[in-house]
Parts: C-alpha cells; structure tokens; sequence
C-alpha cells in the first residue's frame, strides 16, 4: 500500500493549482501529507474524515444503493477535493481558479 500512496501523491501533485494534499486511512489517521503535522493540521484531518463521513452517511440516507464517490468543496480562496475509498480518503486542496 506505501507504493500506492506513493504513486498517487506523485500524480496529483503534477496537477496546476494543487497547494497541499493528504491520504487519510479508514481510522482518520493521515498516511502521507505534503502538509507540516501541527495541531491545526490534525484538526483539519479529523475535520475533514468526519465531513466525509456524514457526507458518505447523507448519500446513503437519500439513497441506500448509492456511494458517496467524491465530494467537492468551495470556501473564499479554495477548493476542497474528498475522495473517499475502503482503504484510504484521497484529500486535496487547490487554490480557486487554477
């Protein structure tokens, strides 16, 4: 699985406009971040895993047979990619417009 994040970390961040990313396992736990571990950034990590969680919830509240796929977020200065998997939720943030 380390080679797995390995390559996925490596291609998204060849991606224009992407600032900062992370790879967060089922527990909410980040496995790899291109981001400075501080508390702030913890906070953003279980912020984030439990955003995809409800989210994952309110899909399947709509719909029982359905699966959250991915989730996309905008605030004032950028965007918020959640893909959520089994294994593993692929996060990145991008600035708007890039």
């Amino acid at each position: 699985m380390a080679q797995e994040v390995e390559e996925i970390m490596k291609r998204i961040q060849s991606h224009r406009g992407v600032k900062q990313m992370m790879i967060i396992n089922k527990d909410g736990l980040p496995l790899k971040t291109n981001m400075e571990m501080t508390p702030a950034t913890e906070q953003i990590i279980r912020n984030i895993h439990e955003l995809s969680i409800a989210a994952r919830r309110l899909v399947r509240d709509v719909d029982p047979t359905d699966d959250l796929m991915f989730l996309r977020t905008r605030s004032k200065n950028d965007e918020l990619l959640i893909s959520p998997d089994e294994d593993f939720t692929v996060v990145v943030i991008q600035g708007n417009g890039e």
